[in-house]
């Protein structure tokens, strides 16, 4: 015999006052909207429940799009909004802001949002009422922006364009890196800084980094290429950067290594090209030499000067004068000799000397240029374990002699490269990275050495090549990370033209 299942309570809805209290209240009000306690007008910092279509969102949001909405709309329409928002009473918001005033898009509305403009939107699209904080007293203290940017700059949903245009309000309010950092939560001036550079890029590759298909880190090096005037948010600066972009777009390569290219064809003097003319009067002195203040035309920004520079102290060009347009005419010379037959010995003289400088000069110019290309060769982690290291480290590790320009160079090119320890001796610097575990840093150091060996040598045997010497030109004129193009000067020692061509 069955027992007859046990029947359920009914649910008892109260009545009388109880339910007249309980209608007032809104309790049972299915209707999105405030209910209960909170129809009651919310105090500053008061959690309360709103509508979300009585709220209009805040034109200091740097936000240029809402992503995965999708999914955040489903979980609101299941569970409500769980995580409230920020909003201030609008009328309050104008008062406090003027400035922003005429940008407000719903001033009929009773509150403006802070924070929370993803699940305002999610809110409006289920039909379900927002959890807000009321923060008044941020409009009265005038802290709105460091408080949208506190709440937002840990969010992986903000693309690093959207995070530099919230840090530019506080830039556009007088504050320096140091105080934006402090009230933004941003950690410190530099990381500021590389957020608010990504502003100064050309809009394209603004839109890159929006859109993330391109990095934070690859878009910051992009905002240091400069002009030559040392800005990088000029016409010259944009074509700069734009070029070094479609060279990551189209050959895959690192924004570093593109960068490291530029400088490469910053002190291109390109193969067939005409031969300059000759310095005027003015560059002059009275004895027809080049004044002292005279520098290369193939330079155009000082960066490009340091590794000439550190050449020298490494010993890797010692003895090359400061570098000047190679394969100049004799200038007044030339007139001399033709004006005065009684000084044609004198004057055959003086074009000797003009041609060993100009040849000086070229061979100068030339080794930095190679020097920068080998950086660039460093700076890509596919040539760093090419085929060709084992070919290269021959050289190295047969001439011993050679280690330690060898090392001194392949340890200026690393740091410059931020690539492994800080030593700043390169004996000690290497013996880290042989004790260390990275496999790929020793590789990379080892490629290092073995470019920076023949690359000593080149300098040192100059203008007497020999096969080690023009193959180590060949292999940076045949990679395509390189894409390496010799000086007039070097197709000579290559045999491709002719002293007598030139």
């Amino acid at each position: 015999m069955s027992t007859p299942a046990r029947r359920r309570p009914k649910r008892n809805k109260g009545g009388g006052k109880l339910n007249d209290a309980r209608t007032e209240a809104g309790v049972d009000n299915p209707e999105p909207g405030p209910t209960g306690i909170h129809t009651l007008e919310p105090e500053d910092g008061e959690l309360f429940e709103h509508d979300p279509a009585d709220v209009g969102p805040n034109p200091m949001n740097r936000r240029l799009a809402l992503r995965n909405m999708d999914d955040m709309i489903d979980s609101v329409k299941r569970q409500g909004v769980h995580t409230p928002g920020a909003a201030m009473h609008t009328k309050l918001f104008m008062e406090q802001y003027p400035e922003w005033a005429d940008q407000v898009q719903h001033p009929e509305r009773t509150y403006i949002l802070g924070p929370g403009h993803r699940r305002h939107a999610a809110a409006l699209a289920a039909g379900r009422p927002m959890l807000l904080i009321l923060r008044d007293q941020w409009a009265k203290d005038r802290t709105v922006e460091e408080n949208l940017i506190s709440e937002n700059n840990d969010r992986d949903d903000l693309s690093p364009i959207e995070q530099a245009l919230q840090l530019d309000l506080l830039r556009k309010r007088g504050m320096t890196g140091e105080q934006i950092a402090e009230r933004s939560g941003y950690g410190n001036r530099g990381t500021v800084s590389k957020f608010l550079n990504l502003l100064d890029l050309p809009q394209e590759i603004q839109t890159e980094l929006h859109e993330r298909r391109m990095s934070h880190g690859d878009g910051y090096t992009l905002s240091t290429i400069r002009d030559a005037d040392k800005k990088n948010d000029t016409e010259a600066a944009h074509e700069l950067q734009l070029r070094a972009f479609g060279w990551m777009r189209d050959e895959g390569i690192t924004a570093e290594a593109a960068k490291s290219r530029l400088k490469v064809q910053a002190t291109v003097f390109p193969a067939g090209n005409t031969k300059p003319e000759a310095p005027g009067e003015a560059e002059r002195d009275e004895g027809g030499q080049l004044d002292s203040g005279d520098v290369s035309r193939g330079k155009h920004d000082a960066d490009d000067t340091d590794a000439s520079d550190r050449s020298d102290e490494e010993g890797s060009t010692a003895g090359a004068p400061a570098a000047s347009i190679p394969h100049q005419g004799t200038g007044d010379g030339d007139d001399q000799e033709q004006q005065d037959p009684e000084g044609e010995a004198a004057g055959a003289g003086g074009d000797e000397d003009q041609a060993e400088r100009d040849r000086l000069a070229a061979a100068a110019e030339s080794a930095e240029r190679r020097s920068l290309a080998c950086q660039l060769l460093l700076s890509q982690e596919k040539y760093a374990t090419a085929p060709d290291l084992s070919a290269l480290l021959v050289n190295a590790v047969l001439n011993p002699i050679e280690w330690k320009n060898a090392a001194t160079l392949a340890h200026t090119w690393l740091r410059e490269l931020g690539k492994g320890p800080k030593s700043q001796r390169p004996s000690t610097y290497f013996t880290e990275v042989s004790e260390g575990s990275d496999a790929n840093l020793k590789r990379r150091a080892a490629f290092a050495i073995a470019l920076a060996a023949n690359e000593v040598h080149a300098t040192e045997n100059d203008p007497n090549w020999d096969d080690r010497d023009r193959a180590h030109l060949q292999f940076l004129i045949a990679n395509k990370a390189v894409a390496y193009e010799p000086t007039e000067y070097e197709q000579e020692l290559l045999g491709l033209v002719s002293s007598e061509a030139q």
